[in-house]
């Protein structure tokens, strides 16, 4: 294709972090900021904040502007700050740092029992602490500071680089008030490249390739992304690459035509039906999920759920993965057969509208409202109202047990830091909230067909690329099954999806033409490749 270039031949193959006890490292999340079950029991077990720890994220946020306009022209290569402040807590972290760059655990132990100061009611669990840490260093190669976001004598937030994959985070850190001046907690999150830190120059397409080819060879001869990245303008790919093995079994390469799981990017696809049926008058937003189904379960709660609040993760039936992976087992092929093994409107978590937290089974009850409204099998209607129209050919929920073609297998994290195949973490069947599967160069139809209104109007398409409530990445809102951001003054719409042996990324740029796909089929973290893409494409632009 004129104008494209394709990277498949020759090659072989944090919505935000939370601050944690004792210097947890949060866990990477995946666009959507959804974790995989095995993080999950890990990052529940730590969810417990301590108030140093709080303080210093107030301390951050306050501090730290996402995006700010340049007072000077930047250098063409952001540089590292050579030196931190010589306060207690500047010290500490520059210790930290040095020992956890140094890429041995036992060195960076050592630092940790000898630096931390133990709990009031306990031990400090040092080896717990480190093996968080060290997996830090394992998945960015270590840290770079590029910038004191705010300093004071037992207290400093660091804006840092990661040395492989270039993320960009905010570690924090609190020390004592007396000398040894020992860490009371640190916290990290995080965080957009500021803009005051990018270049000045618009990049040509060319130097946007040779600049993402470069950095996806880092992570694949670090075997830290397996899977296909595409980039594409007003529909047409400038940049493609495929790496990795979409099967190892039978030594199958990646290529850009695989179809992956796409876990909760299938989320906008139930979005866009709601709203097409909403369109045609057989749905509100406002009707409540007991005018809609009157037979749901709960009837206290149905009258107060609407439509409004399932799509914006607002009901406050918020089981994220209803049941966890159990119904998986049981070969469940129908939204109904899912809803009636799921317990989670025994229990309203939160007054509707009263705040977000992200549900999956709210989706699931939306899949159920579709068929409801249509009169169709929500698969049927997926496939008739949206493939379809958008020409949309490899996508869809398989039956996994009927061996579909071209799929790609999972590879999720195990011990040892080997992987294994998520087969037996898959339902038969994809849902309405996710876990179906399609190829890069779909879901960039699937862009094109919502910019030129082939499956709603400009209206109902303004509507739901309209943040509706505040969401948990940096200056992000939830509209209707869509995250809305801005970055460097650009607009970017789209959704992450992650499982175990799933992290994925789609982001709009509908004023530029941009589309950006990440699909891989390793636990890697897809949002650090879409952060450099962010800057690459937004480089230059004059900024509000």
């Amino acid at each position: 294709m004129a104008g494209c270039f394709d990277a498949r031949r020759g090659l072989r193959p944090m919505k935000n972090s939370t601050l944690r006890k004792g210097g947890d490292v949060p866990t990477p999340r995946a666009g959507n900021s959804q974790v995989s079950p095995t993080r999950k029991v890990w990052s529940v077990a730590m969810r417990t904040i301590t108030i140093t720890a709080a303080i210093l994220f107030c301390l951050m946020s306050a501090t730290l502007p996402a995006q700010s306009p340049p007072t000077s022209s930047p250098p063409e290569q952001v540089q590292a700050v050579t030196a931190l402040p010589e306060t207690p807590a500047g010290k500490q972290f520059a210790a930290w740092l040095a020992a956890v760059n140094t890429g041995r655990r036992e060195t960076l132990r050592q630092f940790i029992s000898e630096n931390y100061a133990p709990p009031p009611n306990g031990s400090l669990p040092v080896d717990q602490i480190t093996d968080r840490q060290f997996k830090s260093f394992n998945d960015t190669g270590g840290f770079d500071v590029r910038k004191i976001a705010a300093s004071s004598p037992e207290k400093i937030a660091v804006v840092v680089q990661a040395k492989r994959t270039e993320k960009w985070m905010v570690i924090g850190m609190t020390v004592g008030a007396q000398s040894p001046h020992n860490i009371l907690g640190m916290g990290f999150r995080n965080t957009e490249a500021p803009a005051d830190l990018l270049p000045r120059d618009k990049l040509t397409d060319q130097e946007i390739r040779d600049k993402v080819d470069g950095f996806l060879t880092k992570l694949v001869e670090a075997d830290a992304f397996s899977g296909v990245v595409l980039i594409a303008k007003d529909g047409r790919p400038i940049y493609q690459r495929a790496s990795g093995l979409a099967s190892r079994t039978w030594n199958a390469p990646n290529r850009i035509d695989t179809k992956f799981n796409i876990a909760s990017i299938g989320k906008m696809f139930t979005a866009v039906a709601i709203a097409q049926l909403v369109e045609k008058g057989k749905l509100s937003y406002e009707d409540t999920l007991g005018t809609i189904l009157p037979d749901y379960p709960n009837k206290d709660w149905a009258q107060k759920v609407t439509v409004h609040h399932l799509l914006t993760h607002t009901s406050g039936l918020a089981e994220n993965h209803p049941s966890g992976d159990k119904p998986f087992r049981q070969g469940f092929r129908t939204v109904k057969e899912y809803l009636s093994s799921s317990s989670a409107h025994d229990t309203l978590k939160f007054e509707p509208g009263s705040r977000l937290e992200y549900s999956s089974y709210g989706y699931l009850v939306l899949g159920a409202i579709i068929e409801k409204a249509s009169g169709q099998d929500y698969y049927d209607y997926v496939r008739e109202h949206i493939y379809q129209p958008a020409d949309m050919t490899d996508s869809d929920c398989y039956d996994l047990d009927t061996d579909p073609p071209n799929l790609a297998t999972g590879y999720m994290d195990a011990p040892n830091r080997t992987r294994r195949s998520n087969i037996f973490m898959l339902p038969v069947k994809g849902l309405p909230y996710g876990l179906g599967y399609s190829t890069a160069e779909d879901l960039v139809k699937f862009a094109q067909a919502l910019g030129s209104q082939k499956l709603l109007d400009a209206k109902s398409t303004d509507l739901i690329w309209t943040g509706q409530v505040d969401y948990t990445e940096p200056d992000s809102r939830y509209g209707y099954g869509f995250i809305v951001k801005r970055y460097n003054g650009t607009r970017i719409i789209g959704h992450g999806g992650g499982w175990v042996g799933i992290t994925n990324k789609f982001e709009m740029y509908p004023d530029l033409g941009y589309t950006v796909v990440i699909l891989s089929n390793i636990d890697s973290d897809p949002n650090s490749i879409a952060s450099k893409l962010r800057e690459w494409l937004t480089q230059g632009l004059s900024r509000e």
